[in-house]
């Protein structure tokens, strides 16, 4: 493959592809870096030192990016692999219901949670009083898609191999019990910054369904001018045509929440897919 194919294939990957990509250039550049040390026998890795968040104040109130950075970032194989592939399918799934740019926004505003919760839990708790632990990975990123996800569709099932068919609200509540168990089992600091990710994912999504139900304080309104708006051939407004694309996109969205995705015909997935990628 040339460096032109490759481009070219970044460029026309979604948002979920290009964030993997990040993630994984993150990693095999902090790796060498880490093993080129190693054989110089200098343990410390300059990525992660200056990316990484670190529980001291004197840190991270000059370098507040960290809050963001340290998203990108992991230590080890097994750590990077089981969060891409969560990466891959929640984020897909989640940009089904939501959109690019809200996958942006859930992925960053969450890590960007976790991180307050990770330092705010050294500060006050005494266990964490001589950690000198830093928070690094896309976990409390994913977590907020997972809880934003399911707090927008509780009832989407999820096939899952030797088990069937499991609600998504059931799978995040194992998920969030789970992460409350692990705290004191190693990585606690971790643990704290997936329930971040989770808190915000949950109030994000709240936000956005109340903002969407909202109703207009102008609907009311008697209209006695001539509307500005551009019409197509057929006379529709802007407006009139982006209201009967949401409530097909609504109608869509319902129709996977009750039968799932699987149950959606060609048109109907070329649709949304549409859609999201124009969002």
């Amino acid at each position: 493959m040339t460096i032109n194919e490759i481009k070219k294939r970044i460029q026309e990957a979604n948002i979920i592809d290009k964030f993997i990509y990040i993630n994984v250039g993150v990693f095999i550049i902090a790796f060498v870096i880490n093993s080129y040390q190693f054989l110089n026998t200098n343990n410390t890795n300059f990525i992660i030192d200056f990316f990484a968040l670190s529980k001291n104040s004197t840190e991270y109130l000059y370098k507040p990016f960290t809050f963001i950075t340290y998203g990108f970032l992991h230590l080890n194989f097994i750590h990077i692999l089981f969060n891409l592939i969560a990466l891959y399918y929640l984020g897909n799934l989640f940009i089904r219901y939501f959109s690019s740019k809200k996958f942006i926004i859930y992925y960053i505003v969450g890590s960007v949670f976790g991180g307050l919760f990770f330092v705010f839990s050294h500060q006050y708790f005494p266990v964490f009083k001589n950690s000198q632990s830093v928070l690094l990975g896309a976990s409390a990123g994913i977590s907020a898609l997972l809880v934003g996800l399911s707090t927008k569709t509780p009832n989407y099932e999820i096939n899952l191999r030797f088990i069937g068919y499991v609600k998504l609200w059931i799978l995040t509540l194992v998920y969030l019990v789970l992460t409350v168990i692990l705290i004191p089992n190693g990585n606690a600091g971790g643990q704290i910054s997936h329930l971040g990710g989770a808190f915000i994912g949950f109030i994000l999504t709240k936000y956005y369904i109340n903002l969407n139900t909202k109703p207009s304080s102008k609907s009311n309104l008697k209209t006695v001018y001539k509307s500005k708006e551009k019409s197509d051939d057929f006379g529709m407004s802007l407006h009139q045509k982006n209201i009967i694309k949401q409530r097909k996109i609504d109608a869509i969205l319902d129709k996977i929440s009750k039968s799932g995705y699987e149950s959606l015909d060609k048109q109907e997935r070329d649709f949304l897919t549409n859609a999201s990628g124009k969002s």
